[in-house]
C-alpha cells in the first residue's frame, strides 16, 4: 500500500530516512527513476541512508508503476520518492488511491517557484497535471511542516 509519494532531488536522505520513515510507519522506500537504476555509484550511496529495520528499492518508471499496480505492493507500506516532476506525473496518473503528492525540494537551474523549488515549464505543466486529476500537490520537506498547496503558484508560472 502507498502510504506516500514525495518529491525531492535528494531522495533518500535524513529526513526521509529519520522523520518520514517514522511518520508514515513505512517498510519500504522504493526509489523510481530510470536513470538511478542504471547508477551502481548513486544506488549504493542512497542505500547508506535507509534505517536498518526499512527495505528498498530501486524501479523504473515503468517497473515502479507495474509494481504499485501488483498485489506484491499491498504487502508493504510504502513511501515512494521521485527526484523530478515528470517521473511523478507518471506515477500519481498512473498508480490509483494516491491521495496527494509532497514535495521536500527540487533544487537545479531552472526559475524559482518558492524556497526549495525550482522548475521549468515542462516541469509546471507536469505538476499541474496531477493537480488536474484531481491530486493535491504541495509542498512538504517533513512530516511536521504544514501542507502548502501549490495550485496557484503553479497555475501563476505556467506558461
Amino acid at each position: 500500500m502507498i502510504k506516500a509519494i514525495h518529491l525531492d532531488d535528494r531522495l533518500i536522505h535524513g529526513q526521509v530516512a529519520i522523520s518520514w520513515t517514522r511518520f508514515l510507519d513505512a517498510d519500504v522506500l522504493l526509489v523510481v527513476n530510470d536513470k538511478i537504476v542504471g547508477d551502481k555509484t548513486r544506488r549504493m550511496a542512497l542505500k547508506m541512508a535507509v534505517p536498518p529495520a526499512v527495505k528498498y528499492g530501486f524501479r523504473t518508471v515503468k517497473e515502479g508503476i507495474a509494481f504499485l499496480n501488483g498485489p506484491d505492493s499491498q504487502k508493504y507500506k510504502i513511501m515512494v520518492l521521485v527526484d523530478n516532476p515528470e517521473d511523478a506525473a507518471a506515477i500519481c496518473l498512473n498508480v490509483p488511491g494516491i491521495q496527494r503528492l509532497t514535495i521536500g525540494g527540487v533544487r537545479k537551474k531552472a526559475p524559482y517557484i518558492t524556497d526549495n523549488l525550482n522548475l521549468n515549464d515542462a516541469d509546471v505543466k507536469a505538476l499541474l497535471s496531477i493537480v488536474d486529476n484531481g491530486i493535491p500537490v504541495g509542498m512538504l520537506p517533513t512530516p511536521s511542516d504544514k501542507f502548502n498547496n501549490l495550485e496557484s503558484i503553479l497555475r501563476k508560472n505556467m506558461k
